[in-house]
């Protein structure tokens, strides 16, 4: 399954070089995961309803093509991979009035319990996942 967020970057989102600082994509992404999330949970993947954490461990973006002030843009998240403790969310974000491929990235997040330490995804939430995985 992929979920996708209509974005415009924001003044805010620009460096003194009028392109997107290097930061905005993973927010970018963590809007569209956001979305992915709520999707897949019926609205219900607020983090605050689990009863584990899941941290970033792993982040990367590669930046194709410039983003400016006010460029719109398409960002859409799927998972792409689920293993015994994590989860890895695969991102690309097309710039709307040409359809160019703008960003690509990868985030992995880990589930944690409340003392810090990994644990395995809960079985509901694994099977949840991984449908959409295979979508």
């Amino acid at each position: 399954m992929i979920h996708t967020e209509d974005l415009r970057v924001n003044w805010i989102d620009t460096d003194a070089s009028g392109r997107i600082h290097y930061t905005a994509a993973l927010r970018y992404f963590e809007v569209a995961e956001h979305g992915l999330m709520r999707k897949l949970f019926d609205g219900g993947g607020d983090p605050s309803s689990r009863s584990f954490g899941l941290p970033r461990v792993h982040v990367e973006a590669d930046y194709a093509a410039a983003l400016t002030y006010p460029d719109e843009f398409a960002c859409s998240a799927r998972v792409t991979a689920v293993g015994r403790t994590s989860v890895t969310y695969g991102f690309e974000a097309r710039r709307r009035s040409n359809g160019e491929v703008c960003l690509t990235g990868k985030i992995v997040a880990v589930a944690v319990g409340p003392d810090g330490a990994s644990m395995p995804l809960p079985p509901e939430f694994r099977d949840v996942l991984e449908r959409a995985s295979e979508v």
